[in-house]
């Protein structure tokens, strides 16, 4: 989690949106992305759906067993749209930093629908979720994007 929280001050400080996902096997890291969505307008360019497109090729020759081996490290934890493509692609344990309710609960897609509730309805099996790792640091991320939620 620390390399995910280093790698997102480095992308604040370049001016772009600081959450990164790390996709993690074995103790190494496979692949790494951050929301572009500041560059490319593209509203689906969180962090996760970065990594996930970058390490595609990467998964799609592995076995389903394989894939259940990789962690998932995220700054934020996942909305609803990357928790969905998460599950897709097969993975089973995802760590994030700053919890859902840190952000900015305005722009949500839906309130309560966290990783948490979510987890339990996912059609191919719950995910191993490892909430709020370093999360003052994953608060920091928010405030430095002007995204923490006031509380």
């Amino acid at each position: 989690m620390q390399k995910a929280i280093d790698e997102a001050r480095k992308v604040i400080t370049a001016g772009k949106t600081g959450v990164v996902a790390l996709l993690v096997k074995q103790g190494k890291v496979i692949a790494q992305g951050h929301n572009r969505y500041a560059e490319t307008g593209d509203l689906t360019a969180h962090g996760e759906m970065a990594v996930l497109r970058s390490a595609a090729s990467q998964l799609n020759e592995l076995s389903v067993e394989e894939r259940k081996q990789i962690t998932l490290y995220v700054t934020l934890e996942p909305c609803l749209m990357c928790f969905a493509a998460i599950s897709f692609v097969g993975l089973k344990r995802v760590v994030y930093s700053a919890l859902a309710e840190d952000a900015n609960e305005e722009e949500m897609i839906a309130r309560g629908l966290t990783a948490e509730t979510l987890n339990p309805l996912l059609t191919r099996g719950s995910l191993d979720l490892v909430p709020g790792v370093l999360r003052e640091d994953g608060r920091d991320i928010l405030a430095r994007m002007g995204k923490l939620h006031a509380q």
